[in-house]
C-alpha cells in the first residue's frame, strides 16, 4: 500500500496523519463543512499524486501539470473545482540570475492538494498560521489565499533586486566608460524575461479575479481581488525593466558605433600625417641624377622642417576638428 501523509485541518486544531488512499478519503469525509483535509508533496511518485487525487475527487485534471517540468502558469477550472499552476521565483543576486520553481494547487474548496517544486517553499509560513483559530475558520480559502500571498511576496523580493541590478547597467553604461555590456545586458533582458514568462500567463486570471468574476467558488472572495492587483503591479514592474533594459541596450549599441566611429577618424588622422613624411622620403629615395636640392648645403635640414611643418598643421587641423 502506498502511504500518502496529510494533514486534517479543523476548527480544533490540525492533525498530522499518514495512510493510504482509503485513510485519506475517509479522514476527508469525516471532515464535515468546518474542516478539510491538505495534503502536500514534493516531487512525488506519479500514482501517490494520481491515488491522492483520486481519493479526494480532484483526478479530473490528471497529473500532466506536476510530471512536466517548466510549464507556463495555467489556472484550469472545472465545475466547482480548479487547478493553477504558479511559478515561484528567487534571485540570486551574486549572478544575477532568476531561478524559478513549480507549485501545484488542486482544490474543489472542500480538499487541498499542493505539490511544490523549487527551493522556495510557500506552504511553510501558511502551516505555521494555521495554529490561528480564526485562520482555519476560512477554510480551504485562507490556505489557498495564503499560498498565492506567499508566492506574490517572494516576487516583490526579486523585482526589487532584479531592478537594482538594472539600475547598475544603466550607471554603468551611461558613466563614460569604454566598456562593452552588450553580453551584461542580454542576459539581464534573458533573466527579466524568465521572470515574466512567469507572471505573465496570470495577469488575465488576475483581471478577472479584480472584477469578480472567477467562476470557482473558492476564488470569489474580496480578498483575491487585493492580491490581483498585487500581481499585476508586479508585472508593470517586470515590463518596466524589460523597457529600461531595451532602451539601455539601444543607447549603449549607438555609443558602441560612435566609438568605433571615433577610432576610425583617429586612425585616418595618423595615416593621413604619415603619409607626408612617406612621400618625401619616397621621392628622395628615387636616386635621380639630377636632383639639385641633394647638393644644397641647407636641403637635407629644410626638407626635414617641411615634413614637420607640414605633418603639425596637419596635426592641429585634425586636433581642431575633433578627430584626434
Amino acid at each position: 500500500m502506498r502511504m500518502i501523509d496529510f494533514t486534517v485541518v479543523s476548527p480544533e486544531g490540525t492533525e498530522r496523519r499518514r495512510g493510504g488512499a482509503d485513510a485519506l478519503r475517509e479522514a476527508a469525509g469525516a471532515t464535515g463543512e468546518d474542516g478539510f483535509v491538505w495534503v502536500e508533496f514534493d516531487s512525488p511518485e506519479p500514482q501517490v499524486l494520481k491515488d491522492a487525487l483520486g481519493a479526494l475527487g480532484l483526478d479530473r485534471f490528471g497529473t500532466d501539470a506536476v510530471r512536466v517540468v517548466h510549464r507556463r502558469p495555467k489556472v484550469e477550472t472545472v465545475d466547482d473545482a480548479a487547478l493553477v499552476l504558479i511559478k515561484t521565483v528567487w534571485y540570486i543576486e551574486a549572478t544575477r540570475q532568476v531561478e524559478t520553481g513549480d507549485l501545484v494547487i488542486y482544490t474543489d474548496g472542500s480538499s487541498l492538494v499542493t505539490v511544490r517544486r523549487g527551493i522556495v517553499d510557500p506552504a511553510a509560513a501558511v502551516r505555521d498560521r494555521l495554529a490561528d483559530a480564526s485562520f482555519r475558520a476560512d477554510g480551504v480559502v485562507a490556505v489557498v489565499h495564503g499560498l498565492f500571498d506567499a508566492v506574490i511576496g517572494q516576487y516583490d523580493g526579486a523585482v526589487e533586486d532584479l531592478a537594482d541590478d538594472v539600475a547598475d547597467v544603466e550607471r554603468a553604461v551611461f558613466s563614460g566608460d569604454r566598456t562593452d555590456r552588450n553580453e551584461e545586458i542580454y542576459f539581464l533582458i534573458r533573466e527579466a524575461l524568465e521572470f515574466q514568462n512567469a507572471v505573465q500567463p496570470l495577469v488575465p486570471f488576475a483581471h478577472l479575479l479584480r472584477q469578480r468574476r472567477a467562476t470557482t467558488p473558492v476564488f470569489k472572495r474580496e480578498r483575491f481581488g487585493v492580491l490581483a492587483g498585487h500581481l499585476i503591479r508586479v508585472d508593470a514592474a517586470i515590463e518596466t525593466c524589460m523597457s529600461l533594459l531595451t532602451t539601455v541596450l539601444t543607447a549603449h549599441q549607438g555609443q558602441i558605433g560612435a566609438w568605433q566611429n571615433d577610432d576610425m577618424k583617429k586612425i585616418s588622422a595618423w595615416a593621413a600625417i604619415a603619409v607626408v613624411p612617406t612621400a618625401i622620403a619616397g621621392i628622395y629615395g628615387m636616386n635621380f641624377k639630377y636632383m639639385p636640392e641633394l647638393h644644397w648645403k641647407a636641403g637635407y635640414p629644410l626638407v626635414l622642417l617641411l615634413m614637420a611643418v607640414v605633418c603639425f598643421s596637419l596635426y592641429r587641423g585634425f586636433k581642431r576638428n575633433g578627430w584626434l
